[in-house]
């Protein structure tokens, strides 16, 4: 995490594994939900919707008292509608395909899943979730400007992290359009299949959370269990520093959550407890905001030491095959040595040195960096990686074999 100005702060989330916890969704955790809902709307249905006869008109005809009502709340919260709707969403394709979806869920979340698809509110509020909030994410670097939406995308990625909310938004959105354009039961059934098996319990989580506050101010008092339970709680070191509300939030390309009108406070800063501590096995982390970047250059030089390659280095000034150091006689910015992220020398003596970019928008940076390390060794072999292992440069000096 790092502050970028008064009240503006980047957040970087390391990618990690499920949360086992989270993975699971019982439906003893999800009653309170269902009572909820039970007083926004109609009784719960017993049995999923049947494909209607005359597909050309779902969703049209006016929508109930109690339908109206919910929509014009969630609106109201989360913002303005981003993708076309029926005025009626209780006989639309949207809401018949997420009816369906739970067939196709796993095990630990199915039966959570279908108590809950059979509510008709919260179903709607799932189609409205996807129309107003999720919608949002189909920018390349989504940005939430109302307020409670900014202060749910920071509280969610907080609590599961922001590929896990992106992931729910690209399925959702998937569905969307595939619902959209179905003209058969067929159709509809494959896209509902393909949406229910993308679900996990952390995704179905994160469904429930939106739905369930887009419509709070209905609710007299939103259930404490659920999601908000694996939030970390305020510790004397500083677990959590934020508090929870946001002006604005934007999504990065990076995999970064940029949020304003935030407050810090203290100075130490960790977004979750149980989170991995940086690998140091050779060296200290390279950066404390990058996790990313420190655990691929752990695992390239784990990799070359396997293979090996001597002289291990990370993140250290730059130097040659013998172990002198090297400097750019050609210096632009008046830097005259680089710090590969990761250099060694290979059995047969030939230095080897590696970057990476955490940041496509460093690109110009990065590749000046890669042309000076080049002329303060031309006998060396340099490389440039994106994070995700896409080679962006490469240079073997000539007569030097390279797999």
């Amino acid at each position: 995490m790092r502050e970028l100005s008064e009240g503006r702060w980047l957040l970087l989330f390391p990618a990690r594994p499920p949360n086992a916890v989270l993975e699971l969704l019982s439906l003893e955790e999800v009653r309170p939900f269902l009572t909820i809902f039970a007083s926004l709307g109609p009784r719960p249905r017993l049995h999923l919707l049947e494909w209607p006869g005359a597909s050309n008109h779902m969703g049209q005809g006016a929508a109930s008292p109690w339908e109206s009502r919910l929509r014009e709340e969630f609106l109201s919260r989360v913002g303005p509608q981003l993708l076309p709707l029926p005025e009626s969403l209780m006989s639309s394709r949207l809401f018949l395909a997420l009816q369906l979806s739970t067939r196709y869920m796993g095990e630990g979340i199915r039966e959570a899943a279908i108590a809950l698809f059979t509510s008709p509110a919260f179903v709607l509020s799932v189609c409205l979730s996807i129309a107003v909030y999720f919608a949002a994410w189909l920018a390349p670097e989504p940005l939430f400007s109302k307020a409670f939406a900014a202060t749910m995308t920071l509280r969610l990625s907080l609590a599961v992290g922001l590929a896990e909310v992106g992931h729910v938004a690209l399925a959702s959105l998937r569905l969307y359009q595939e619902a959209q354009a179905a003209s058969s039961p067929q159709q509809l059934e494959a896209a509902s299949a393909r949406f229910g098996k993308s679900m996990g319990g952390t995704s179905l989580r994160v469904l429930v959370t939106v739905a369930t506050l887009g419509v709070s101010r209905l609710i007299p008092q939103v259930p404490e269990s659920g999601i908000w339970r694996q939030l970390p709680p305020v510790t004397p070191e500083g677990l959590v520093l934020l508090e929870q509300s946001a002006a604005t939030a934007q999504a990065a390309s990076n995999g970064a959550l940029i949020v304003s009108g935030v407050a810090a406070g203290t100075a130490t800063y960790s977004i979750l407890s149980d989170a991995p501590k940086p690998s140091t096995r050779y060296g200290k982390p390279h950066t404390q905001e990058n996790p990313t970047h420190n655990e691929a250059i752990e695992r390239e030089l784990a990799s070359r030491e396997a293979a090996g390659h001597t002289s291990l280095r990370k993140d250290r000034v730059q130097r040659n095959a013998a172990g002198k150091r090297v400097y750019d006689e050609a210096p632009v910015g008046e830097i005259r040595f680089r710090r590969p992220d990761a250099s060694s020398v290979r059995p047969d003596g030939v230095r080897h040195n590696t970057n990476y970019v955490s940041n496509p928008r460093d690109m110009k940076r990065e590749l000046e960096a890669f042309d000076a390390m080049k002329r303060a060794d031309p006998e060396a072999i340099h490389e440039l990686y994106l994070l995700d292992g896409t080679l962006v440069s490469r240079y073997v000096p000539a007569g030097i074999g390279f797999p």
